[in-house]
């Protein structure tokens, strides 16, 4: 009898004794836009929580873990917990969940918490909270301004701390304004304080702008929109306040710019020697977007062009060119096309076009328009046999021009050499040294090109050194 009595003992013993758990939730009901934690919590030495995303649709926001020791009788046990908070937006049943208690499965009870609708606030209660905005449809890129307005009754306690909790409404951004920021007046009954906001939206589409919440709690200072905890001491009530409706549209004609904008073209000069660059600046300024404002390609026939990325600021957007042309050349009109902030309708603003001149150019077209030049009192057919003669004298004066210069280039080469290179010695500074090299069109020095080019208009640190540049000249120079 004993050796049984023994035996069930030891099976008794044997029999893995399950560790306590449980599943609380800080709140059984909840109004919207609430946070509601959901805590497990287990008095076994090693668990292992399960990886909780969303609790039915509503995403979890963030988790924190905790231990606390607690004493019963004399016995030591060590609690293990992790919190899960969330918002839900309707009432719901929470699942239960499984823990791993010392390589045991155990499974909590399923919570049931409760949506419940604010009563709202009204004219006479002793608090009202109420949020007004100017329109209620707006075109995507623009703004609108909305109040929180919190009136407080003159008879009550001054001592009281409010905070204002703004709602979380996924696509729709609040600013607290800079301008007005808070302001505070008085009526016959109440003390009223007014938050200013704006909103604007990153998509469109219909919006909900759920209530605004207010905490009062007692406190030794009076801080309205403060977002510092109530004293534990002091009793908290919230009230809640009316919901508005918004209405996002999409900007017309594919449009992406919304404003109100200006633009002009700033440049260095207006003539120019051959081979030379000239700078010019492209501004757009106003109020709107100017983050969507995609950057101008300019193209001019016969000029080689530069161009930095845009840049933008809160209130203006820049790009910067730099052109280097042959012959005289025009710069054309940049046109912006937008939408307009006060007209609601589409809007082109235009720069005018710019006439570049090209010194040091000489072409035949003056001498072939001369010399067709027919005289007014000579018939038809001495008109024809003198564009004949005057032609043959033409490629007479050309072949005489060109056998001119190549004794000329031959003759001076060794001078032009030197003249450059004396040139290049005295160039002050990397734009100087640009200038100087681009019209040669030499193979050998288009690194040195490339690096001159990102020092001056991207703020590059490529160390140039003159010497290499001249040994790249006279080594061009020899093999040709």
């Amino acid at each position: 009898m004993m050796n049984k009595i023994l035996g069930n003992l030891l099976f008794l013993l044997s029999i893995p004794v399950f560790a306590l758990n449980t599943a609380s939730v800080n709140q059984s009901w909840f109004y919207p836009g609430d946070q509601v934690v959901l805590t497990l919590s287990s008095n076994g030495n090693n668990v292992i929580f399960p990886d909780i995303k969303e609790i039915d649709k509503s995403p979890i926001l963030y988790t924190t873990n905790s231990q606390k020791i607690r004493i019963i009788n004399n016995q030591r046990s060590r609690i293990i917990s992790r919190s899960y908070a969330f918002t839900p937006t309707k009432s719901l049943n929470i699942p239960a969940y499984t823990l791993l208690v010392d390589n045991v499965q155990q499974v909590t009870k399923p919570i049931d918490i409760t949506l419940k609708i604010p009563t709202l606030t009204k004219q006479g209660d002793d608090y009202v909270l109420e949020i007004k905005t100017d329109k209620q449809s707006i075109f995507l890129g623009d703004e609108i301004n909305l109040e929180v307005i919190f009136k407080e009754k003159k008879s009550l306690s001054s001592d009281n701390q409010v905070s204002i909790i703004m709602p979380d409404v996924k696509d729709l951004l609040f600013i607290k304004s800079n301008k007005s920021g808070q302001t505070q007046t008085t009526d016959e009954k109440y003390n009223i304080h007014t938050l200013s906001y704006q909103i604007r939206a990153d998509s469109f589409g219909s919006f909900t702008i759920p209530s605004v919440v207010a905490s009062i709690g007692k406190h030794k200072n009076n801080i309205f929109g403060g977002f510092s905890s109530i004293g534990q001491s002091g009793k908290t009530t919230k009230i809640h306040s009316n919901t508005l409706s918004l209405t996002v549209k999409p900007l017309p004609d594919t449009l992406r710019v919304f404003g109100d904008f200006k633009i002009k073209t700033d440049i260095d000069k207006l003539k120019i020697e051959q081979g030379k660059a000239v700078n010019l600046m492209v501004t757009i300024y106003g109020d709107g977007n100017f983050e969507d404002i995609e950057k101008f390609n300019l193209d001019i026939d016969g000029a080689t062009i530069y161009s930095d990325e845009s840049e933008f600021s809160y209130n203006q957007w820049q790009q910067k060119f730099a052109i280097v042309g042959g012959q005289d050349f025009t710069i054309p009109g940049f046109t912006l096309d937008y939408f307009d902030k006060a007209t609601q309708s589409k809007k082109s603003i235009t720069t005018k076009p710019i006439n570049i001149q090209v010194e040091g150019v000489k072409t035949l077209q003056n001498s072939i328009k001369k010399i067709e030049q027919k005289p007014a009192n000579i018939d038809n057919n001495s008109s024809a046999n003198n564009l004949k003669y005057y032609y043959l004298l033409l490629g007479i004066f050309i072949g005489v021009l060109v056998s001119f210069l190549a004794v000329s280039f031959k003759n001076k080469k060794p001078n032009r050499n030197k003249n450059l290179i004396n040139q290049i010695k005295l160039a002050r500074n990397d734009k100087a040294l640009f200038n100087l090299l681009l019209p040669l069109n030499l193979d050998n020095l288009k690194t040195i090109l490339q690096q001159l080019e990102a020092n001056i208009y991207k703020d590059a640190q490529h160390k140039i050194r003159k010497k290499d540049i001249i040994n790249a000249i006279k080594f061009e120079r020899k093999t040709h």
